[in-house]
């Protein structure tokens, strides 16, 4: 591994994307469009890292739908290509990782078990910005980047649909917004009351029809 700082590879991340131009389609699946993109803009940075920073290690996501896009000298990193909307951003895995700094073996969850992990899982009693979940934004339409961890995001979004969104137009308006060190814990707790809110909100919206009585509902 090379002996790059966090604040070195960050910069030499953004200097490669800086060079990146990609033309995005308006045509056909955004998804799958997206996906495509996704892929060939990786394949630059990956090369750009490579030629002008080969002591940095470049990894793809291992299998489809990885928590993790890619990473370099081991900094998980998210890419999202957006127009500036607000997108869906929760992945458990990643959110467990941010607090403790260790992977769970565990990929799917229901919330109790999300909850027990996080309750009982080694919390990091300081910062260390190279085990925290980022994410690498490129705007599609004014070719800007931002890259910076989930402790870092200006504002959370809740959602009963979608548990935890952010808006990227928000985000790239407070593009140098940082959650001071001494602060990362109440940064945490923000985001996991984020995402208890919208737990409630789905629960809230579900009730009536949980607690319905089908057969007088609906009798034969």
């Amino acid at each position: 591994m090379s002996s790059y700082t966090y604040p070195q590879i960050i910069q030499a991340i953004k200097d490669e994307c800086a060079k990146i131009n990609l033309i995005y389609s308006k045509d056909g699946d955004g998804r799958i469009t997206s996906a495509v993109k996704e892929r060939e803009y990786l394949n630059l940075l990956e090369k750009g890292l490579k030629d002008n920073h080969p002591s940095l290690k470049f990894e793809h996501q291992p299998v489809d739908r990885w928590w993790w896009d890619f990473r370099v000298n081991g900094l998980t990193i998210n890419l999202k290509l957006t127009t500036g909307g607000t997108d869906n951003a929760f992945n458990k895995v990643a959110i467990i990782y941010s607090i403790s700094g260790n992977e769970v073996e565990k990929r799917n969850m229901n919330y109790n078990q999300f909850f027990k992990t996080i309750k009982e899982c080694p919390k990091k009693t300081e910062r260390i910005h190279m085990t925290e979940y980022h994410y690498l934004v490129v705007n599609k339409n004014t070719g800007k980047v931002l890259l910076k961890s989930i402790l870092d995001i200006h504002t959370f979004k809740t959602n009963p649909c979608n548990d935890l969104q952010i808006n990227w137009s928000n985000e790239f308006n407070n593009i140098e917004f940082v959650t001071p060190d001494l602060n990362f814990k109440e940064k945490i707790q923000e985001l996991l009351k984020a995402i208890q809110t919208s737990v409630k909100q789905a629960i809230a919206g579900m009730k009536e029809f949980a607690d319905a009585n089908i057969e007088a509902e609906f009798p034969k």
